[in-house]
């Protein structure tokens, strides 16, 4: 595969299911919890009944992957200890053809006070300046969802074997008066408007779904906006939201910071309530923060869903060397 000399880094949010937070010990899930069983081992998975062609780890459980664009990285929710939901680490394999892969080792787990109860979903980016970052929500010591980042000890390293979360800047963003800390988590790749750049973490208010929007200069100092750049009542939770421009007038992909007049934008959120995933086409307004759906376009529970089947919390990622959007769940 060819390698751009430009990297590209998003998360392909593979959650076949998302922790929340609980009353009871800390973690509650939109599944049930098996505490007994977050710790046994399982067994190996036997060559005959691995999966041809979808990535598989040799065992235990796992949700969330990540790709990175050069060679194909997921950073990926594991649990290395059982084959259920527990013991979260993100971690890492690569690959050039996302066939064939190799596993490296764990590159974020919980260590600090802002993620010491877990390292959850998030996404990544990279800058103009060639600097991938990682934005991922962390359970801190407090039991709250925040928002922190990582960044390569290396950034020449192309394996990307080694992660460092900062201490300086992290958690980068936490709830405040408005926002729920126990519903507060996902965010998504940044990408650059009038000299700022944006990310979009899920919550909800009620019943209300909400896309929270924030916004920074210097990629270090985030500001929440006025208003959510989307929310819709009665869908409740919205996890993993994932929001990217599709051109009107040819089949390739796009760059998510690509604004033009061809463009219209999609706004895809997990309904934690129904287990699905639906979307809107419309427009995105930069200098006010907000999207609108297209007329016509059902806004919840009876709108247009990506998979009409058991598919959940997928992402999107822009390949630029073959010029397409590919979405993987």
């Amino acid at each position: 595969m060819e390698v751009s000399k430009s990297l590209r880094l998003c998360l392909i949010v593979w959650n076949v299911i998302i922790a929340i937070l609980s009353l009871n010990n800390g973690v509650e899930a939109s599944h049930r919890i098996y505490p007994e069983y977050e710790s046994l081992a399982a067994s190996t998975v036997r060559q005959l009944h691995r999966t041809g062609y979808h990535f598989q780890p040799p065992q235990h459980w796992l949700n969330a992957p990540m790709c990175f664009k050069g060679s194909y990285h997921l950073f990926y929710q594991y649990n290395p200890k059982g084959s259920v939901w527990g013991n979260i680490v993100w971690a890492h394999s690569i690959s050039m053809d996302l066939v064939n892969w190799e596993a490296l080792e764990p590159a974020i787990f919980p260590s600090e006070p802002f993620d010491i109860k877990g390292t959850w979903s998030g996404s990544a980016t990279v800058y103009p300046d060639g600097n991938p970052v990682i934005y991922y929500t962390g359970v801190d010591a407090k039991g709250q969802q925040v928002q922190n980042y990582a960044i390569p000890a290396d950034v020449t390293d192309k394996k990307l074997r080694k992660w460092v979360k900062p201490k300086e800047g992290n958690p980068m963003v936490v709830a405040d008066k408005e926002i729920n800390g126990s519903t507060f988590r996902d965010p998504t790749t940044a990408w650059q408007t009038n000299g700022h750049w944006n990310i979009l973490v899920g919550s909800r208010k009620g019943s209300t779904g909400v896309a929270y929007l924030f916004k920074s200069k210097d990629k270090k100092t985030w500001t929440k906006t006025a208003r959510p750049l989307h929310e819709v009542p009665n869908t409740g939770m919205w996890e993993c939201p994932d929001f990217f421009p599709v051109s009107t007038s040819h089949e390739k992909g796009l760059d998510f910071s690509e604004l033009r007049k061809d463009v219209k934008h999609v706004l895809k959120v997990s309904l934690d309530v129904t287990r699905f995933e639906y979307y809107t086409i419309g427009t995105y307004f930069p200098d006010q923060d907000k999207y609108v759906p297209d007329k016509g376009q059902v806004d919840g529970w009876d709108g247009l869903k990506l998979v009409y089947g058991n598919f959940y919390a997928s992402k999107s990622f822009y390949d630029p060397v073959k010029f397409r959007r590919v979405v993987w769940g």
